[in-house]
């Protein structure tokens, strides 16, 4: 039996467990009308920031540069351990990483351990990854006239019968913000969620499970992220110089791209064997970093030759130079479930059927269902649109004895009926299987 038909048939003996653990735990959140808020309504009203995010941001505190090397050296490897030759990929590694490190907030002994090998945490307590979290938010507030960013999360759980721990739920609140809904709405209203925090770019994050699979106590939480960029170059392409060029695919075989085209002065680097370029946006605090590998290096190989230290290294020697960028128009898509990668990072401990511990979200033994990632990339003569989400599934781990055994192993009766009306609709015996 798959983990998702034990979830669907988790009967009222896990509902019993689920129950007592909410009665010794209390009730993590406040109290939600969905009708009201469709996304079920939180503890930090609309708009406002979380609260130590607000008070980072009254006392100016300066980003942890640890958090800033940790997300991206995790947003790499991750990236490393999804590009394929043929496929356009993009993460938000902020997404992934500030949705997973929320998790983490619950996980305990190994589990932990494994998740701050995997997150690339280093020395990080998790009181001062919060922390860290906290100012790199308050950093991204308002960050500059032509430039919008905006990070949000959510927190999914049984409301009516809670086991999530409150100081789960508090930690996060008060570090990012979390909306709190109830997962009997699920996966409608987590998706709506996501859909208005993306502009309607990402409609959809949780993935089509059986019916019934989020109402499910043995589903106790989602943790979703999202993130929405939304930035003006500070030199805009002229839609008129924009023509039909070939574009060269890995295969060498080529396409018409939409070519725009700018003469002007941009940071470049000429490298031993690629070209770097960095396309500001607004005032200047945002950019976009584009590399280009030589012809005759595959850009797969290049990638997987790349550190986070060596990235920044090429970005610290880009100078600024007079020259010719021709970028095609594009939008990229992105989807896919993340936990074969993230166990190939080093993180499986987390994943069920294994032995996670995430006593600090719930009482019952959990583990990680599932994590998915979805990212949508518009790039046009006038700037970046970019947007991220991010999905956590936990679940309780369903272990029970067997109370009985049948071994199928000499002729037998079968038959197939439709269980709402009793109608056999086939009926046989087995005498030999060959």
């Amino acid at each position: 039996m798959g983990l998702r038909d034990c979830i669907l048939r988790a009967g009222p003996a896990m509902s019993a467990l689920l129950a007592a653990a909410a009665l010794s735990a209390g009730c993590g959140g406040g109290s939600v009308n969905p009708a009201q808020n469709p996304a079920g309504g939180g503890s930090n009203p609309a708009g406002s920031p979380p609260p130590a995010v607000a008070q980072a941001k009254a006392a100016g505190t300066p980003v942890n540069p640890a958090i800033v090397a940790a997300d991206n050296a995790f947003g790499l490897h991750l990236f490393q351990s999804l590009i394929s030759g043929t496929e356009n990929v993009a993460i938000s590694p902020i997404s992934v990483a500030m949705a997973l490190q929320i998790v983490y907030n619950g996980a305990a002994g190994t589990t932990q351990q494994a998740m701050a090998q995997t997150l690339q945490l280093g020395s990080l307590s998790t009181p001062e990854l919060n922390d860290a979290n906290a100012a790199l938010q308050a950093s991204l507030i308002a960050p500059d006239p032509a430039v919008q960013v905006t990070i949000a999360n959510s927190l999914w759980m049984h409301l009516s019968k809670n086991p999530v721990m409150p100081s789960f739920t508090q930690t996060d609140e008060t570090y990012y913000g979390a909306t709190v809904g109830d997962l009997a709405g699920a996966p409608d209203n987590v998706n709506a969620w996501v859909a208005a925090e993306t502009q309607g770019l990402i409609t959809q994050i949780l993935p089509a499970e059986p019916p019934g699979y989020y109402a499910s106590p043995a589903v106790l939480a989602v943790i979703a992220n999202t993130i929405y960029f939304k930035g003006q170059w500070s030199a805009t392409f002229d839609p008129t110089q924009t023509v039909s060029a070939p574009f060269t695919l890995s295969d060498g075989t080529q396409v018409s791209a939409e070519m725009m085209q700018r003469v002007g002065s941009y940071a470049y680097l000429r490298g031993a064997d690629f070209q770097a370029v960095r396309l500001p946006y607004g005032q200047g605090r945002f950019s976009m970093v584009i590399l280009l590998p030589d012809v005759g290096v595959d850009l797969g190989s290049f990638v997987a030759g790349m550190t986070a230290d060596g990235l920044s290294g090429w970005i610290a020697q880009l100078q600024g130079s007079y020259g010719a960028v021709a970028l095609p128009k594009f939008t990229a898509t992105y989807s896919q479930s993340l936990p074969t990668a993230l166990t190939s990072l080093g993180m499986g401990i987390a994943f069920c059927p294994n032995s996670a511990d995430f006593s600090g979200i719930a009482a019952p033994l959990s583990c990680l269902a599932d994590v998915e990632h979805k990212t949508v990339v518009e790039v046009d003569e006038s700037g970046t649109v970019a947007t991220g989400a991010t999905s956590v599934t936990v679940v309780v781990t369903v272990v029970q004895d067997p109370v009985f055994s049948i071994t199928l192993d000499r002729p037998f009766l079968y038959a197939i009926r439709d269980d709402t009306t009793g109608e056999l609709l086939f009926i046989g015996s087995l005498q030999n299987p060959n």
